[in-house]
């Protein structure tokens, strides 16, 4: 676009006497200019939802192409909008679905209203996924999710929507995950592992904790900080990708004041004593 401009300017030094129709050129110019420099900041809040029909055969053979962003996209800033058209890519009969999570089946109020929110990030556009793409890019891979319910509840909704582009998924326990799924087609599984802190924790009863105040105690949960939870930690290797989660877990509704966590480093009482936000 900068080189339009300059080209523009220097037709006007060549036909000085054609002021007229170079300043109408030069009006044109300026206005393509300003255009290109408004519509990304417009197609954020514009983004149409993607129909089922988006992953259709032919979309399969031929696929989208990145959108070009000029500015740097912060996926993790943004807000939630409402978006009365959308809808999601699955129903209640995804065999990844966990019975009492299936809100669809057990016909939770305002569903639809709840999956008519839709995330839009700051100055970039975040089209739907993908099913298809996504899993070519992974091909042969194994990815795996590490951490609490919200990575579990996550993980459902992420493999019915990969069920799309693979009608013989199936579903895969294995290497000590609570769940996961199979995608034979493209060969990726994709699985879970549950490690509400990520780290080591044990129940310790009041007269075994190794601490000096014990008023009110009925015990404590140890949590090593230095040392990974065996729940995921030892399958690690099979993996090409992790994803964490954490963070529902570290509050009293968990652990109230009688039952608290109390943070160990190298086997020893980290002091003065973490609260939860600390930590």
């Amino acid at each position: 676009m900068h080189f339009q401009w300059v080209a523009c300017v220097r037709w006007e030094m060549k036909a000085p006497k054609q002021s007229l129709f170079v300043w109408l050129i030069l009006l044109a110019c300026l206005l393509i200019f300003l255009y290109s420099s408004i519509r990304p900041l417009y197609l954020v809040f514009e983004v149409p939802p993607q129909p089922l029909s988006f992953f259709s055969k032919e979309n399969q053979k031929t696929p989208t192409k990145p959108i070009h962003q000029s500015i740097p996209c912060n996926y993790f800033k943004g807000r939630w909008v409402v978006d009365p058209k959308s809808r999601p890519l699955y129903d209640e009969d995804c065999p990844f679905h966990r019975n009492a999570w299936n809100c669809f089946r057990n016909k939770r109020e305002n569903m639809e209203k709840i999956n008519s929110w839709r995330w839009v990030p700051e100055n970039c556009l975040l089209p739907r996924i993908n099913p298809f793409e996504f899993l070519q890019s992974m091909k042969d891979k194994s990815i795996g999710f590490v951490g609490d319910s919200l990575n579990e509840n996550f993980l459902v909704s992420f493999l019915c929507i990969l069920r799309l582009a693979d009608n013989g998924a199936k579903k895969w326990k294995k290497k000590g995950a609570w769940r996961g799924g199979y995608f034979p087609k493209f060969n990726v599984t994709v699985g879970y592992h549950r490690a509400v802190l990520l780290a080591k924790y044990e129940w310790q009863p009041e007269k075994d904790a190794n601490l000096s105040n014990k008023d009110g105690l009925k015990g404590i949960y140890r949590v090593d900080v230095d040392v990974p939870a065996a729940d995921w930690v030892a399958a690690t290797n099979f993996y090409d990708i992790l994803v964490f989660n954490t963070g529902h877990w570290w509050g009293v509704d968990k652990f109230p004041s009688e039952t608290p966590l109390v943070f160990y480093q190298g086997g020893r009482p980290i002091l003065p004593h973490l609260d939860y936000m600390m930590a």
